[in-house]
């Protein structure tokens, strides 16, 4: 589970393989590293700098504590898409930001959100409901314990919605069609028929260009940053809902190594950062959107009856993936139906109970083939 303040259970290691660092009032700098495989104007990376290491420098500048000097080492440095955890594990940085969907054999149950699509789009309601999860299943940050590390906290990313060459006004308008992901979402197309190809992020938009993908589905500050306008002009806001697409980890032994104000300052700011960062995320999303509109985008949104309509289409994929890693020993089914009970708890009108096997809860969906309404200019994210 999420650190707790007091972190109650670290491990003690023999000081001899404890590394040494510098105490916080000897007049020199205090040295914090960050490793992810992050591009620099990438807005977790953005969300992390603004949100954690600026708060927690600030925190240490006002108790005396000396200078902070934070080390970074993101894209093309320590550590690729896959590999975060191992370089924290390993002590070649002391926090990560992991990108849980590429790290799912070692750490699975931090892929939780994404096996529940069409849930909603507020990513601060995402955030806190997966940060409940974390705090009242025990078990949560069992395979991060087993990597070395505490799971300190999830960021919340903005929706993850579609832009092609054509537009996608329901379910039936991917079927058969090529559509690029970078992240482990291949279920949500597939389970309506679609083809999923998966690649790195930075060749989207020539396979786009050259006709292997029609379009690409990502977070929308993905789309931005792309630039994925440039080779496909419709925008089709899904629902499919912001997802806890990071983790951010401590290497377990580096951080009892810290000066006590410094670990401090760290559990003084994990209450808000997950907030602070969920909020920064989705208006970066609502930032992209309008930066499409501004350049000539066609934009609009699934109604209503067209989400219900694809997520009764699919498969029980919560309760496929619960299943399986109850049976190892780990708490899928009890994360699932806490974090479908937080969403409700918060006001989500849900488009489907992943907690149950059966499209339980849902209405039918009309015809496909109807056409899909323009957004409004004033429209902002909603479950209705």
């Amino acid at each position: 589970m999420f650190a707790r303040i007091a972190f109650v259970g670290m491990a003690v290691v023999a000081a001899a393989l404890a590394p040494v660092h510098l105490r916080a009032d000897s007049g020199e700098p205090v040295r914090l590293s960050v490793v992810s495989p992050l591009p620099e104007a990438h807005t977790a990376r953005a969300v992390f700098e603004d949100r954690f290491q600026e708060e927690i420098s600030r925190r240490l500048g006002e108790a005396g504590a000396g200078e902070v000097i934070w080390e970074g080492f993101h894209e093309r440095t320590l550590a690729r898409h896959g590999g975060t955890l191992e370089a924290v594990e390993d002590q070649l940085a002391m926090f990560g930001i992991i990108a849980v969907n590429h790290e799912t054999e070692r750490l699975p149950l931090q892929h939780l959100t994404f096996r529940m699509p069409f849930t909603t789009e507020d990513c601060v309601i995402v955030a806190k409901a997966y940060r409940h999860v974390h705090e009242h299943v025990e078990g949560m940050g069992a395979d991060a314990e087993a990597a070395r590390q505490i799971l300190l906290a999830g960021i919340a990313s903005d929706g993850y919605n579609i832009i092609a060459t054509q537009k996608i006004r329901n379910a039936g308008e991917i079927r058969g069609i090529n559509i690029a992901l970078t992240d482990r979402v291949e279920d949500w197309i597939v389970g309506v028929n679609g083809v999923p190809v998966r690649m790195l992020a930075d060749v989207i938009g020539m396979r786009i260009m050259d006709g292997t993908v029609a379009g690409a589905l990502l977070p929308t500050t993905e789309i931005g940053r792309l630039g994925l306008k440039l080779d496909a002009n419709h925008f089709t806001r899904t629902g499919f809902g912001a997802q806890v697409s990071f983790a951010v980890t401590v290497n377990t032994v580096l951080f009892e190594g810290l000066p006590e104000p410094v670990r401090e300052a760290v559990r003084a700011t994990l209450p808000d950062f997950v907030e602070s960062a969920a909020s920064d995320y989705c208006a970066a999303g609502d930032a992209a959107v309008a930066h499409l509109r501004a350049h000539g985008a066609s934009t609009a949104k699934l109604l209503k009856s067209r989400r219900y309509q694809w997520a009764e289409t699919l498969p029980p994929l919560a309760t496929d993936w619960a299943r399986e890693h109850d049976a190892a020993g780990r708490p899928a089914s009890e994360a699932v139906a806490m974090f479908m009970a937080q969403l409700r708890e918060a006001g989500v009108t849900l488009t489907r109970d992943w907690s149950a096997v059966s499209a339980t809860g849902t209405v039918g969906g009309p015809e496909i083939g109807a056409e899909v309404q323009p957004e409004p200019e004033d429209a902002h994210r909603t479950d209705g």
